[in-house]
């Protein structure tokens, strides 16, 4: 196990960014254009004997088929497999902006939560991003891991399609504006890959939720929690609680009450210059919990708001052909939308 300042060389910047209103319908293509990748991130499952054995067959292969290859790992996945992976890298817990300097792509094996964590990993650009499905779809899961070895040969090549899936950028804030803090430290942006979440939590009582656009007041929602979530989050919490189904290349973001007071409190889906603003009301009889991607929980007090809105950092997601072919597949399969009851279909 090395530290990645053992490295000698990083790659040159390459950010992928994505701005409002652009067009970015799925169909880009991978192309290395000066230099071949170096180096790979490889996250896995936590804590699943399953994916400790998908580690270890593609590690060892890349190790052996691209010597070239600096594999990644994080520090405690390193820790584990010392013995059986010792020449993997690690980059310390208290540098992790090094991702974003060294990784020119990046490995999931696992569900959609193991690319939502590998999300939180890069707080700005992100790489291309190539998942491997272990036994459980998800819809952010492109490949089965039984085709690993030719994926990652295309990979290396730059064969591959991607499909820029869009991010929220979202800070905490005090009513007179400054960032809220925790045991006296002052919480950072924060980028969302799926949705982040306002709610009741543990407390019995209904929030109170101020929401405003571009400034201009929206309405109050009185609720169990609200939900604001990406085309791609559209299809997570945000469906369970009522929402529509979104495709992933529609740059919009997708507002949902959870369990409204009022029957006629519906989904806003609103474009994607929006900024949206969530304040908890003078209503509110307790504290607002706010779930990121359902790896973060903060509290929010009366006259706090969370700041919402498009991020230019978007995951580069790499897909087996156009994203509208596997979507269509996804929600026909994983959803069986629309699907009759009680008979099989072709």
């Amino acid at each position: 196990m090395q530290s990645m300042f053992d490295l000698i060389k990083t790659r040159e910047t390459s950010n992928i960014l994505q701005v409002p209103g652009s067009t970015y319908g799925g169909k880009f293509t991978l192309d290395w254009t000066e230099q071949k990748p170096r180096n790979v991130l490889i996250i896995k499952k936590l804590n699943d004997v399953k994916t400790e054995k998908a580690l270890l067959d593609v590690a060892n292969w890349l190790h052996q088929e691209h010597p070239e290859f600096n594999l990644i790992v994080e520090p405690g996945v390193a820790e584990h497999f010392k013995e059986q992976l010792p020449f993997v890298h690690v980059v310390p817990p208290d540098h992790k902006n090094e991702y974003t300097r060294v990784v020119d792509f990046a490995i999931t094996l696992g569900g959609d939560g193991t690319l939502l964590h590998l999300a939180s990993l890069f707080p700005k650009a992100a790489p291309p991003v190539v998942s491997f499905s272990l036994g459980t779809l998800g819809f952010l899961m492109s490949f089965r891991l039984k085709h690993f070895r030719r994926v990652l040969n295309d990979m290396t090549a730059g064969k591959m399609s991607l499909m820029l899936r869009m991010r929220l950028f979202c800070s905490l804030h005090q009513p007179d504006g400054r960032r809220i803090s925790v045991d006296g430290k002052e919480v950072g942006d924060r980028q969302v890959m799926n949705e982040v979440t306002l709610h009741r939590g543990r407390f019995p009582h209904l929030t109170s939720l101020g929401c405003f656009v571009d400034g201009e007041y929206l309405t109050e929602c009185v609720a169990d929690g609200l939900i604001v979530s990406t085309p791609t989050g559209s299809t997570a919490y945000s469906l369970s609680a009522g929402g529509p189904i979104v495709h992933p290349s529609v740059q919009s973001l997708v507002m949902t009450p959870i369990c409204p007071r009022s029957l006629s409190f519906r989904t806003v889906l609103l474009p994607p210059s929006a900024n949206i603003r969530l304040e908890v009301g003078d209503a509110s009889r307790s504290q607002v919990e706010v779930s990121m991607d359902g790896q973060e929980v903060f509290l929010l007090d009366k006259g706090e708001y969370l700041q919402v809105r498009m991020s230019k950092y978007p995951i580069p997601c790499v897909t087996r052909v156009s994203e509208g072919t596997d979507w269509a597949k996804d929600i026909n399969e994983l959803l069986k939308w629309n699907q009759n009851f009680g008979r099989n279909l072709v």
